[in-house]
């Protein structure tokens, strides 16, 4: 017979036991929260950059041919920056999506498959 104590001390084992998936899946969120800020960051600061290089353009440049054509300039090159940006959240996403899948079958698939089969061995 176990006794008060025990079970208390069962109890909070389980609890923590049931915490922990939790626990590491909140980290995982912060993680990901982290790096998507800093990849949003950091294509805010070329749209800022860009932005302020299209403003200062007409006042470096007197002639208008001269000023299409370093427009024009600038936006390809903005346009090869939005690019490799992209690729960087397509990379992101799938490093985030791998990472995920993975803590899930640890903490929730793996845990349900044992649970089940313990329920048809008792069964049994």
């Amino acid at each position: 017979m176990t006794t008060f104590v025990e079970n208390i001390e069962k109890f909070a084992d389980l609890q923590q036991q049931g915490l922990e998936p939790v626990r590491e899946l909140t980290a995982l969120a912060v993680e990901t929260f982290e790096k998507v800020a800093r990849k949003n960051y950091a294509l805010y600061g070329d749209i800022l950059e860009f932005t302020v290089s299209q403003a200062r353009l007409p006042l470096d440049v007197q002639e208008p041919r001269e000023l299409f054509e370093r427009q024009v300039a600038s936006g390809r090159a903005f346009a090869e920056l939005l690019a490799e940006r992209a690729e960087e959240y397509a990379e992101l996403g799938r490093e985030l999506k791998d990472s995920s899948v993975s803590q899930f079958e640890k903490d929730v698939v793996e845990p349900a498959k044992k649970a089940s089969n313990a329920a048809t061995q008792k069964a049994a």
